[in-house]
């Protein structure tokens, strides 16, 4: 109501200044006016995003490719790869420590808008796109929900999908629920790993064709020797790199 009567004031100020001021006393005015609808209309859509724009938290196997898949969902906006699952977890896991321990597990946190697809939409892309292993804690089949009405939702998918079997043979009745617990984001080198693998692969294919003479026939007889050579050395500089990519970007954060 204050900011109401607030703007009834300057309007009823503007109106005076239109009268008795100079013309450029009441631009003045009026650009103050619309300076402040701006702002209200900016907080406004701000407020809109903030309700549509939710989270999830998922154990779907390697998270490699699940996070690329939930990706090409309509509504997702972002997906990033990490490990939870460790409620007393004091400091940051590792991709070893991960690997070779039985408390973690590789999860999918998934960014959506919740005006473009619903959490039980989710949970349905959740099992069509994930890759579990039986047995394995790391690479498990685990739905993380972030408050009550998504342990709800949860639930109630859970009961809904009760004899829900994919092609491959994975159950709905496979999956758990676990309580939420600290999300760390994976090491750099694995966010959106395929996306960044697939054209290293492909180079990596294309220097060994060269480097094995597979295009020598359109190689000019006296350079085939320097060709094969540089061939030979980008694909070492190539796989080089790759490593220390694991190395310098290592860095594992709570989020």
């Amino acid at each position: 109501m204050r900011s109401i009567l607030h703007l009834f004031g300057e309007l009823m100020l503007a109106t005076t200044c239109f009268v008795v001021l100079p013309h450029s006393t009441f631009a003045f005015v009026t650009k103050r006016i619309g300076q402040q609808q701006q702002r209200q209309s900016m907080v406004q859509q701000q407020q809109v995003v903030a309700r549509a724009v939710r989270e999830g938290t998922f154990g779907m196997g390697c998270f490699w490719d699940p996070a690329e898949q939930l990706l090409k969902v309509d509504g997702v906006i972002d997906t990033i790869a990490g490990y939870t699952g460790k409620p007393n977890a004091q400091t940051a896991p590792s991709y070893e420590s991960v690997c070779y321990g039985r408390e973690w597990v590789e999860a999918v946190r998934v960014i959506y808008d919740d005006d473009k697809i619903s959490y039980q939409q989710l949970l349905d892309a959740m099992f069509e796109a994930q890759k579990p292993q039986p047995g394995s804690r790391q690479y498990a089949s685990i739905i993380f929900p972030h408050d009550e009405e998504q342990q709800r939702m949860t639930q109630a998918w859970m009961e809904t999908n009760a004899s829900r079997q994919r092609k491959d043979g994975w159950k709905a009745a496979w999956t758990t629920i676990e309580p939420r617990s600290k999300f760390f984001k994976a090491e750099g080198y694995h966010q959106r790993y395929w996306q960044k693998q697939r054209p290293r692969f492909a180079l990596i294919a294309g220097l060994l064709a060269v480097s094995t003479g597979l295009f020598n026939s359109i190689v000019p007889m006296d350079l085939q020797s320097t060709v094969e050579a540089i061939a030979n050395a980008s694909t070492i500089a190539i796989g080089v790199l790759i490593t220390l990519e694991r190395f310098l970007d290592a860095k594992v954060v709570e989020i």
